[in-house]
């Protein structure tokens, strides 16, 4: 039985075993600036918060 979650990473078509592999790969393999523009590209795309 395998309980190990496969986690896609959000920057590249790799995925990963849970949580702490992504981390991992994260900070080792994308450079930092890559995750935040992500991040912020994201932030854009969400729907605007309601009051």
């Amino acid at each position: 039985m395998n309980d190990t979650v496969r986690v896609d990473c959000p920057l590249c078509p790799r995925a990963v075993s849970g949580r702490e592999e992504l981390r991992f790969h994260l900070q080792v393999d994308h450079r930092k600036s890559a995750v935040v523009n992500e991040y912020v590209d994201r932030l854009d795309r969400s729907p605007p918060a309601t009051p």
